[in-house]
């Protein structure tokens, strides 16, 4: 206890705030050498070599805690939504160069151009009237220019319907052979087997039928 309270001591009101929430504005001085190595930042700046640059002003920073970048993408889409707007996604922009990929990527998802659930194993990416992607996640944090693409990818692409509707269409278990003939599915289908064992919202085991890879739901 006694060692725990010299720790605590140590600590300063600015670090308190932050593990609390990702902040704007803060006076870096506030902090202490040690938690001072801690700290992040989402900083934007125009250049004028940059084009695709969206809403007019400039971006406002946000400082963070290192491991807390999906917070600090969600405030950062709050605090600076007026200059996003303008700015597409889907060509380079000024956003991704000024980020890291991991920031640039939750800040697709709450400024609503994607939308991701993240799991030890497997990314789940679902564009807005577009296909849903399962995605190994060593290799959706590997290699994030080689993520959309089917083949020797550790991936697979759904059209038409959603993983929910696809899990409900199946009966008491899904097998690999059944997903790889199903013609809304393209790519590597033991990434929907496994996005269905490790997601929220689907009771299920994994079993193996006629030697196969297969889930098996619950009663």
């Amino acid at each position: 206890m006694i060692c725990c309270s010299k720790v605590r001591l140590t600590v300063t009101k600015l670090y308190d705030k932050l593990t609390e929430r990702p902040r704007t504005k803060i006076n870096t001085g506030g902090l202490s050498y040690e938690e001072r190595t801690e700290l992040r930042q989402i900083k934007v700046t125009r250049s004028s070599d940059t084009t695709n640059t969206g809403g007019g002003g400039g971006f406002t920073t946000v400082y963070y805690l290192k491991g807390d970048d999906r917070r600090a993408a969600e405030v950062f889409v709050e605090e600076n939504r007026s200059q996003l707007e303008g700015i597409d996604f889907s060509k380079k922009n000024v956003v991704q160069q000024g980020v890291s990929r991991e920031v640039y990527d939750w800040i697709l998802h709450y400024y609503g151009e994607r939308d991701l659930e993240k799991y030890e194993s497997v990314i789940r990416e679902v564009r807005p009237d577009g296909p849903t992607w399962v995605i190994s996640r060593q290799h959706y944090d590997d290699y994030p220019q080689r993520r959309y693409s089917i083949g020797e990818t550790p991936s697979v692409r759904i059209d038409q319907l959603s993983l929910e509707e696809l899990y409900e269409s199946f009966d008491d278990a899904i097998t690999m052979t059944e997903l790889e003939a199903h013609d809304a599915i393209e790519g590597d289908s033991r990434y929907v087997l496994e996005y269905y064992r490790v997601a929220d919202g689907f009771a299920c085991d994994p079993v193996s039928i006629d030697g196969g890879m297969a889930i098996q739901k619950r009663e």
